[in-house]
């Protein structure tokens, strides 16, 4: 009797891992992709790509930002402009000035200073304005601090256009 009971109940669970796993598995590899994001998801995305970006006309001309920067495990990765982030390029995400703003960041500690463009939107950590690429943090010297407050100024085109450029004539002599 024990011996039956037991073949049936091996017999019983056969029969429904047959049946359930083949259902289970198709639910789990489902290509979801072509599914509506959710609401909330969906006007957030929406929100990135439609939203006007502020005059930048009214900016402060320099500002004091908390800043972070990418770890080299971003590298590789697709930034919110659709960049794929290079941790070897001078780029910055920050939350609300435009895709291709050109930023000069100064770290008053040591007064260097790199020029980043807006490629993607964050941090998204609280207190933080500014992220910046590992090779921007580098050329700071702000890797062991990982944090700091740097100066931050907008680059117009016009500001461009300005700055002279040494010709590779003078660059020979030098």
């Amino acid at each position: 009797m024990r011996y039956q009971c037991k073949k049936l109940l091996t017999t019983a669970f056969a029969i429904w891992a047959l049946v359930i796993v083949p259902i289970i598995a198709k639910n789990v590899v489902e290509d979801r992709s072509a599914e509506p994001l959710p609401d909330s998801l969906a006007e957030v995305i929406d929100s990135l790509q439609t939203q006007e970006p502020p005059d930048l006309k009214q900016t402060p001309p320099g500002e004091v930002m908390v800043t972070s920067y990418y770890g080299r495990s971003f590298h590789g990765r697709r930034t919110a402009s659709g960049e794929i982030y290079d941790k070897n390029e001078l780029t910055c995400a920050h939350k609300s000035l435009p895709f291709q703003t050109l930023l000069k960041i100064t770290n008053p500690k040591n007064g260097k200073s790199v020029v980043v463009r807006v490629n993607d939107r964050g941090p998204f950590k609280r207190g933080r304005q500014l992220d910046i690429s590992y090779s921007a943090a580098r050329e700071l010297d702000m890797l062991a601090a990982g944090v700091l407050k740097l100066q931050v100024e907008i680059i117009f085109p016009e500001q461009v256009a300005k700055e002279p450029v040494a010709s590779s004539e003078e660059s020979n002599r030098s």
